[in-house]
């Protein structure tokens, strides 16, 4: 029974928030039966400062105390761990602020599993929270290219930390993660955050692309009238290019895409720009080596540098 005693002491130690004169009542009897020797079937407890008292301990006293403190580490586990339903905005990594960021973690109502924003890619993945202690695994994210190096290189160091991290600390609105005593990652919460646009899971077969702008320069009225559709089925993409009929074949994984053997009709378009921006146009569709799906809209790029936007709409 001593073993016993001592271990639940330690234990003890662990469970967070415990209030109330019942709590404060059972531990102290926990520490007094550390102290106590048996004798004859019975036990002696020692209180500093009084004469020595008889109590007799019996095995269901026992499992009522485990039972109490069942009950009070749950209680107190729920009360310290409600960090569901909220959306968690990253504003500190590493001890530096992370200025404007998409970053945000958001936990599921069971607690074991968690989804969010890694600054440019979703992401996704189990986490295990055992009292203070918090585990991440299994971590999965989407495939996006980031345009500014700054912001892969954030992602980066924020899914990094995100593994580490061992145990938290939460006060009101703000949620602390820490690595040993340091603290890594920084969260708070003052409202519930607007969730992704859902045109962010958009893929390009689904919307009919309209184009938006060439480089960083907004297109005409005419040149709106350009557009870009993809069949996945026939590996096809086609459309017009404000001008004329066009259509090739198209390639992607994760955020690559490649459109090869364009051929358009042979209209000349010689009232207008119509022929200055096909030309552009076709010319960034020959060259797109990556894409990008955000907000409803779709970006061509080689490599870093931005080729065409397209705006999405209904087919």
């Amino acid at each position: 029974m001593l073993n016993i005693a001592d271990s639940l002491t330690q234990k003890s130690d662990r469970i967070i928030h415990l209030s109330g004169l019942a709590a404060s009542s059972f531990f102290a009897r926990l520490r007094r039966l550390r102290r106590s020797n048996v004798e004859h079937g019975k036990r002696r407890l020692f209180v500093p400062g009084n004469r020595y008292e008889h109590r007799e301990i019996n095995m269901k006293r026992i499992f009522l105390l485990l039972a109490l403190l069942s009950i009070f580490g749950i209680a107190a586990s729920a009360q310290s761990l409600h960090i569901d339903g909220r959306q968690w905005k990253l504003i500190e990594l590493n001890g530096s602020p992370v200025g404007t960021s998409n970053a945000y973690l958001q936990f599921d109502g069971g607690q074991t599993r968690f989804s969010g924003n890694a600054g440019c890619n979703r992401m996704f993945g189990v986490v295990e929270i055992r009292g203070r202690r918090i585990v991440f695994s299994n971590i999965g994210t989407t495939r996006m290219a980031c345009v500014a190096p700054l912001s892969q290189k954030s992602e980066t160091a924020f899914l990094s930390r995100l593994k580490n991290v061992d145990r938290f600390r939460l006060s009101e609105n703000t949620l602390e993660m820490m690595v040993g005593r340091r603290v890594a990652l920084r969260f708070e919460a003052p409202v519930k955050q607007k969730p992704e646009d859902p045109s962010d899971a958009v893929q390009l077969e689904d919307k009919k692309w309209m184009l938006e702008s060439i480089g960083s320069s907004a297109v005409s009225k005419i040149g709106r009238t350009a557009f870009l559709v993809f069949d996945n089925a026939k590996g096809s993409a086609g459309g017009n290019s404000s001008c004329n009929v066009f259509g090739g074949s198209y390639s992607s994984t994760g955020g690559t895409l490649k459109i090869t053997e364009i051929i358009s009709t042979m209209r000349a378009c010689v009232e207008d720009e119509r022929m200055d921006i096909e030309r552009q146009f076709l010319d960034g569709l020959r060259e797109t080596n990556r894409f990008n799906i955000r907000n409803g809209k779709l970006m061509l790029y080689r490599n870093d540098r931005l080729l065409l936007t397209l705006a999405g709409e209904s087919k």
